[in-house]
C-alpha cells in the first residue's frame, strides 16, 4: 500500500498553517469532532494530514495520543484536502451554529 504525503511537496505545513490561523474556530471544532467520536478530551490540535486523513494530538488529563480521522473520499490535492478537512470539522449542521457565534468565537474576551 502507498501513501502520499503532501509535506513531500511543503503542502501539509502550509495546510496546517491556515487552521492554525482560525485560531479558537478550529479547537472547538476539533474538540467537536473528538466529542462525536467518543472521546472525552482537554485539547486538541491538527498535527498532520495527508491524502487519506487527518492527525490529530488528543490531550486528556496526563495522557496524550494521536488519534487519525480519514477522509470519505482520497484527497488528490491540497485544495481538495483542505475542503476535506473544513468538512470534517465543520459539518453542515454546525457550520450555522458557527456562523451565527462567530462574532464571540474570534474574540475570547467578549
Amino acid at each position: 500500500m502507498q501513501i502520499e504525503l503532501f509535506s513531500v511537496y511543503g503542502a501539509q505545513a502550509s495546510i496546517l498553517e491556515r487552521f492554525s490561523e482560525k485560531g479558537i474556530w478550529c479547537n472547538v471544532a476539533l474538540k467537536s469532532l473528538c466529542k462525536k467520536k467518543g472521546l472525552q478530551i482537554e485539547e486538541a490540535n491538527l498535527i498532520g494530514v495527508d491524502s487519506l486523513g487527518i492527525d490529530v494530538r488528543i490531550f486528556s488529563g496526563v495522557e496524550v495520543r494521536t488519534c487519525r480521522f480519514p477522509f470519505k473520499i482520497r484527497a488528490m490535492s491540497e485544495a481538495a484536502a483542505e475542503k476535506k478537512i473544513r468538512q470534517l470539522l465543520f459539518p453542515r449542521s454546525r457550520r450555522k451554529k458557527f456562523q451565527s457565534h462567530g462574532d464571540e468565537l474570534r474574540d475570547p474576551g467578549s
